[in-house]
């Protein structure tokens, strides 16, 4: 007689392949070996007593069966996970350590003065921070190895809640010496012949940037991404294209004339900002706090960053006063 009861590793790899589609990919997803996700795979089917997935070269699809199981793989895995949560919060120990991720840019930006304020209120509790992109904090999610995740919103993603923490807008900045320093918004007709720089080129944001400028039907000479902002601003300082920043990200070379803000052609380009956890998760007061302090320390950083730009007298005061708030050294952002 067949065991009654499936493998919940075998269920993990399960679910991480019907998510990407790959043996590849569901491997790296598990921090696994393919051969181990492939063995997992052909044992539960062993198991189960038939197919649940034809490979076709590199790519996967379900059988009938297949189909059948992954209806109800989500729920099993949400109500291991729920139970292990529930578990741990019965431990005073659990309530004393949060582990975060966050973007590269988040983690040395943000993340500090998020971090700074909640231990102000929580001296007792320790938090570990992870960096990572958007897919690959959400895979550390599924699979517990961070609490919450800070990063860019994006497509829903099943399993997971998002909370809204702040929203930040990108514009146009330009060198001092660059001929639209002197323009209220950018013609058209100016921006077919400009290289544009970005950061980085595989992350949420830059999904966010090429989307837009899809919409407004604007193509460009050239796109330049180094892979860092520091890398990014350094171009446009030196005149060789037009960047797209956040101005929080740029505001020490605002405040010194290195960099210029120019509009964007017509409309607002926005991003959001959120804290995602697992939707099976019972969040206990000290991890509701943590979303509340996000909230908090990021609303104070757009205000201290919108105030100087709308006085350029205010650059200064207004962000060492956000460091005096937080009790933090602004670093770059002063």
């Amino acid at each position: 007689m067949r065991n009654q009861i499936i493998d919940s590793r075998q269920i993990a790899a399960f679910a991480a392949l019907v998510r990407h589609r790959s043996f590849t990919r569901a491997a790296e997803a598990l921090f696994l070996t393919q051969s181990a996700v492939s063995h997992a795979i052909k044992s539960l089917e062993q198991d189960i007593g038939c197919r649940l997935v034809e490979r076709n070269g590199r790519h996967v699809t379900l059988t009938k069966a297949g189909e059948q199981l992954r209806q109800h793989t989500e729920r099993i895995l949400g109500e291991m996970r729920a139970a292990r949560v529930e578990i741990k919060t019965l431990s005073s120990e659990a309530r004393s350590q949060l582990s975060v991720g966050a973007g590269a840019l988040a983690c040395q930006y943000l993340m500090p003065r998020v971090m700074k304020e909640f231990k102000e209120s929580h001296p007792a509790c320790s938090i570990t921070l992870e960096s990572g992109n958007r897919d690959g904090l959400l895979d550390l999610l599924r699979t517990q190895r961070i609490d919450f995740a800070l990063t860019i919103e994006g497509p829903a993603s099943e399993g997971i809640a998002f909370e809204q923490v702040f929203e930040d807008e990108l514009l146009f900045f330009v060198s001092a010496q660059h001929a639209w320093k002197q323009l209220g918004r950018v013609p058209r007709t100016h921006l077919a012949k400009e290289t544009i720089v970005v950061p980085d080129k595989t992350n949420q944001t830059f999904k966010i940037v090429e989307e837009y400028f899809r919409a407004e039907r604007i193509t460009f000479k050239n796109l330049l991404a180094p892979g860092s902002l520091d890398a990014a601003k350094q171009l446009v300082i030196a005149g060789l294209g037009v960047g797209v920043f956040a101005p929080w990200q740029v505001s020490e070379e605002s405040a010194a004339g290195k960099l210029i803000q120019v509009p964007l052609v017509s409309k607002r380009l926005a991003r959001t900002w959120i804290v995602a956890h697992l939707k099976a998760r019972r969040l206990v007061p000290i991890e509701q706090e943590f979303i509340k302090r996000c909230k908090s320390a990021l609303e104070m950083l757009c205000v201290a960053v919108l105030l100087a730009m709308l006085e350029p007298g205010l650059v200064t005061s207004g962000l060492a006063g956000l460091g005096q708030l937080l009790d933090v050294d602004p670093g770059p952002l002063a």
